[in-house]
């Protein structure tokens, strides 16, 4: 399995592009956390930190080129039994 690098940069309040370098190319997308706060009970933060624990949690479940150009945090909550802990863990 060939890793991933990841470049977080911030676009917009609550939004940040994840730059994903793989053998294969780079794939970008957008991350919006402005609801992080709210959808993990204050666990998690609107910040780099989560933004590329939130790309890694999902690079665990899907290719790079598999993920969708936009990502709510608040979707990975309703979708994954346990994200937003894993993302937690991840955050550090």
């Amino acid at each position: 399995m060939v890793e991933e690098s990841i470049d977080i940069e911030l676009q917009d309040t609550g939004e940040f592009l994840a730059s994903i370098h793989t053998g294969a190319g780079t794939e970008e997308i957008v991350l919006i956390l402005s609801d992080a706060e709210d959808v993990s009970d204050g666990v998690l933060r609107n910040d780099d930190a989560t933004a590329r624990a939130a790309v890694e949690f999902m690079l665990r479940h899907q290719s790079a080129g598999d993920l969708p150009d936009r990502i709510d945090l608040e979707d990975i909550s309703a979708a994954y039994d346990g994200g937003i802990e894993a993302i937690r863990e991840l955050r550090g």
